[in-house]
């Protein structure tokens, strides 16, 4: 099984929908997913994820589930300015005493610990219940493959509940994760379930935040999400 994440098009967030670089980018997917013979579209409720996923599923002709668990996390730094938690500056997160132990979000300043834990735990379940709904029930760090399949699903979502979701299923700290790694808008990153035998499967990362159907288009990246410089 393979999932490609998709981060949804450039965003007018005001209005929860796409920004006309956000349409294009969005009409720029289909071609790709078809070459990856996607045969599965699921996405978030949220305005923008429905939009870019829309035009995928009338280009290919599938439907489109809606998963509510995937909605945007709601996780505000503890900051003046309340940016999200996974925009926590890296030199922030990346201190000695945390790094010491990357359990002890309480070392993190601007990290609200208590809450990340909770959304954590949520979001495993959640991903824990859609995984075995699809064959791969979770047993500590890897799946065990109940029903295995070769079965290719876009997902399409957000920055920060991507991020924190590969952090899950990587099994890899969330906030060395956030610190570490950016999802482009209209970005796709795909998961293997790596099957080896023995029944067990390792979601593996074959690539991340990548842009082929914007080079294919010869459109440009957007910078929307990057709180520093960027050229």
């Amino acid at each position: 099984m393979k999932l490609y994440l998709i981060r949804h098009g450039d965003p007018d967030y005001a209005n929860d929908t796409l920004t006309e670089r956000g349409h294009g980018e969005a009409r720029a997917l289909p071609a790709y997913l078809e070459r990856e013979a996607v045969g599965e579209i699921v996405a978030s409720p949220l305005g923008r994820a429905q939009d870019t996923a829309r035009y995928a599923a009338e280009a290919l002709g599938l439907p489109m589930r809606t998963e509510p668990w995937m909605a945007e996390l709601r996780l505000h730094a503890e900051t003046e300015d309340r940016r999200m938690a996974w925009d926590v500056h890296g030199h922030a997160i990346r201190n000695p005493a945390y790094l010491a132990d990357p359990t002890a979000f309480e070392r993190i300043p601007g990290v609200p610990a208590a809450e990340l834990r909770t959304a954590l735990a949520d979001l495993r379940a959640s991903s824990d219940r859609f995984l075995a709904s699809l064959g791969y029930v979770r047993e500590d760090g890897v799946y065990r493959v109940e029903r295995p399949n070769d079965r290719r699903i876009a997902v399409f979502a957000h920055g920060g509940f991507g991020l924190t979701w590969l952090s899950l299923l990587l099994e890899i700290p969330t906030p060395l994760f956030w610190s570490g790694f950016f999802l482009h808008t209209s970005s796709v990153t795909q998961i293997l379930f790596d099957e080896r035998g023995d029944g067990l499967a390792t979601p593996r990362c074959l690539m991340m935040s990548a842009l082929p159907h914007l080079f294919a288009s010869r459109l440009e990246p957007s910078t929307a999400g990057i709180k520093a410089n960027y050229t």
